[in-house]
């Protein structure tokens, strides 16, 4: 396992939480624009369990043993955690953040460059038009969730999405 942010200190890990309402705000401060913010918002609440599951300010699991992320990242980037990962139970090295808004700052980069919002186009696992939040979902799990072109959300997961994301359509409009 490779450490590619030698240059950041090894942090203690720390687990994190964060109120929605601070979420919000704080993407609402992010210029980008507001299907990039919709998706970043539904993504967040699913991988972070609403806020409650961070690691040292990382609600999106984002790894420093995966490669380097953008230089534009490095100021919100504080340290690296090196911890078990709760799936796999491996060791892994992740990110540590100065606070939510350097990990929104990230994930929101990211589903945009990965064309992962409505009115993208996705094109790291297949490449799809990304017309309406039904295909945004579908993307979501293909993408970004499974990395499976033959994944598909279950009918829950479908609800469940689709619901988040009409919150988030009446927050960032």
């Amino acid at each position: 396992m490779t450490n590619y942010y030698t240059d950041k200190p090894i942090v203690p890990y720390k687990r994190t939480s964060v109120d929605m309402d601070k979420v919000i705000d704080a993407l609402k401060l992010i210029d980008i624009d507001k299907e990039v913010k919709r998706s970043a918002y539904v993504s967040f609440r699913i991988e972070s369990a609403n806020g409650t599951k961070g690691i040292n300010e990382n609600y999106n699991g984002f790894q420093a043993d995966s490669g380097r992320w953008g230089k534009i990242h490095d100021d919100a980037i504080i340290g690296v955690v090196d911890i078990l990962e709760n799936r796999t139970g491996k060791r892994r090295l992740f990110l540590a953040f100065n606070d939510v808004s350097g990990c929104l700052g990230m994930l929101t980069e990211r589903l945009q460059g990965r064309g992962l919002y409505v009115g993208g186009t996705t094109h790291k696992i297949l490449t799809m038009p990304v017309h309406d939040s039904t295909d945004l979902a579908r993307a979501y799990v293909k993408e970004w969730a499974a990395g499976s072109a033959k994944a598909e959300p279950s009918e829950q997961e479908l609800n469940n999405f689709l619901s988040m994301y009409n919150q988030a359509s009446r927050l960032f409009i």
